[in-house]
């Protein structure tokens, strides 16, 4: 019944505003059994266990969310941290970056390589992110971890 659902789902938002995370979930998951295919209620899911440190839980929602045709950038962006969080860098590097979150996608793109001694496609999501204008104290200590490695 989508009444109930949206009514479990607003409350779902209340308490994650009020940072009451577990509220929060039981809520979103009594709109869950409403509702199994609204693809908001997984993404909100997935970001409720993402700030329990919950990551599989949270990858399992923002997967299924996109599943369910919910791609926005910030799911995108949330799924990419998630997999990190859950060392699943191989998983990292499948994602597209989105506009909107392009520096942080790619970063954390780069870190992933990073951990899985990818050292040449480092080097080219390092590129990106040095072409895109973006410049900080991490990205310059990675290139000189990279150029330390000595890979063309």
């Amino acid at each position: 019944m989508q009444n109930k659902s949206n009514y479990y789902l607003k409350i779902g938002n209340k308490y994650l505003s009020l940072n009451n995370i577990e509220l929060a979930i039981k809520n979103y998951l009594l709109a869950l059994n409403e509702d199994s295919n609204n693809p908001l209620i997984y993404h909100n899911l997935g970001v409720s266990y993402l700030i329990k440190s919950e990551f599989i839980s949270a990858i399992e929602n923002f997967k299924k969310a996109i599943e369910l045709g919910f791609k926005s950038d910030e799911t995108l962006y949330y799924y990419l941290k998630a997999l990190f969080d859950a060392e699943m860098y191989e998983e990292c590097l499948k994602i597209d970056t989105t506009e909107k979150f392009f520096i942080d996608m790619n970063m954390i793109k780069l870190k992933a390589a990073m951990k899985l001694n990818k050292i040449k496609l480092a080097k080219q999501l390092l590129n990106t992110l040095k072409m895109s204008g973006f410049s900080s104290q991490e990205i310059n200590l990675i290139e000189k971890i990279i150029n330390s490695k000595n890979i063309h």
